[in-house]
C-alpha cells in the first residue's frame, strides 16, 4: 500500500530492493518483522528496528521482511513529532522510536490507524512566516505556481536571499525540493485516479514520463514502473 495525505505519505509492504537515495522529505522507517540494516553516506551502516532520516540524506534500508515508511512533509508537525520520538540521534539520523510499539500495532491494523496515530503524535506547529506559507499553499495547490524562487519572493515582497532562508526555516527543505515533493504528490493523486504515467507526468509539470521516472528513482531509490509492477495499491485522500 502506498498512500498520500496532505501532511505525510507512507508505504507499507515488502522492501523493493531500493537503492541509495535522497528524499526531499524526512522519512521514518520501521521493520515490521525484524530489525533492518540502514546504509548511509554519512555514517556507515546501522542495524535498528526504527530509523528517522532527515530530508536530503543519502541512505537505503535493506531487509528481507516487510517495512513501514512514513514520509513527513518538511517542517510539518508530523515530521517534528517523528524526530522527537527517537531515543538516540547521530547526525541527520534518529534511532529507536519511543512509538515503535504503537506504530507496529497501527501498521498491522491498517492505513487508517496509522493516519490517526501520526495525527495524534503531532504537536501544534510553531507559526512560520505567513509570507512563506502563502507560497507553500500555492505550491501545494499548483506545483507550477512559481517556476523560480525569484518569482515566489517577488510575489510576497521579499528578497530572494531572505525568502530562501525563511523557506528552509519554515519547511525544513529547499524551495526546489519542496516543489519536487508537491509534484510527486500530484502524480500520486493521478495514479489513484487511474491515469497513465504520460498524463500523470504532464499534470505534475514533468517534461516527459521519463523525466518523472528519473525524478522518482532519484527520490525513492527505485523506478516508478517497478513500484507499480509490484502490485502496490495507491490511496490518496
Amino acid at each position: 500500500m502506498l498512500w498520500v495525505r496532505p501532511g505525510h505519505a507512507g508505504y507499507l509492504g515488502p522492501e523493493l530492493d531500493v537503492g541509495v537515495h535522497s528524499a526531499p522529505v524526512a522519512c521514518l522507517g520501521l521493520g515490521l518483522d525484524e530489525p533492518f540494516r540502514l546504509e548511509t553516506a554519512e555514517s556507515g551502516e546501522h542495524t535498528a528496528r526504527s530509523v528517522f532520516a532527515a530530508a536530503r540524506t543519502r541512505h537505503r534500508i535493506v531487509t528481507d521482511g516487510w517495512i513501514l515508511l512514513l514520509y513527513a512533509e518538511p517542517g510539518g508537525a508530523a515530521s517534528k513529532a517523528l524526530l522527537d520520538g527517537m531515543t538516540r540521534t547521530e547526525g541527520p539520523y534518529g534511532f529507536h522510536s519511543r512509538h515503535e510499539a504503537a506504530l507496529l500495532d497501527a501498521a498491522r491494523t491498517g492505513v487508517d490507524a496509522l493516519d490517526h496515530l501520526v495525527s495524534s503524535l503531532a504537536p501544534p506547529p510553531r507559526p512560520p512566516d505567513p509570507r512563506v506559507m502563502r507560497v507553500v499553499r500555492a505550491i501545494r495547490s499548483d506545483p507550477s505556481a512559481f517556476p523560480r524562487a525569484r518569482d515566489a519572493a517577488d510575489a510576497v515582497g521579499m528578497s530572494v536571499a531572505h525568502f530562501l532562508r525563511a523557506f528552509v526555516s519554515a519547511t525544513g527543505t529547499t524551495f526546489r525540493r519542496y516543489r519536487q515533493w508537491a509534484r510527486l504528490r500530484v502524480v500520486g493523486a493521478g495514479l489513484d485516479a487511474g491515469h497513465d504515467l504520460t498524463r500523470c507526468a504532464a499534470d505534475a509539470g514533468f517534461s516527459s514520463p521519463s523525466h518523472l521516472s528519473e525524478t522518482f528513482r532519484r527520490t525513492f531509490g527505485l523506478s516508478l514502473t517497478g513500484l507499480l509492477a509490484s502490485g502496490v495499491e495507491v490511496d490518496v485522500r
